[in-house]
């Protein structure tokens, strides 16, 4: 079997390593979004921490887009098959 040929099956195993990578990046957002929820605005060091799960939040954001771009590549590839 040639290693660097894809095949349906190869291309169908990285689409399930997405999506499962996908679900794990979705979480996190969803994990930060109620961290900010939970921390109130009452301190200055409360400010601290709700600037940064936003910041990671929104770091994990452009990760889910990532995930996005190359579950729609890797689909097309599948249906160039």
């Amino acid at each position: 079997m040639e290693t660097n040929k894809e095949t349906r099956a190869t291309i169908q195993s990285r689409l399930d390593v997405l999506r499962k990578g996908i679900i794990s990046e979705e979480n996190s957002v969803n994990y930060y979004q109620t961290l900010i929820d939970k921390t109130s605005e009452d301190s200055e060091a409360n400010i601290g921490m709700r600037r940064m799960y936003t910041d990671l939040m929104s770091e994990e954001k452009k990760h889910v887009e990532r995930f996005q771009e190359l579950i729609a590549k890797w689909e097309q590839k599948l249906k160039e098959l």
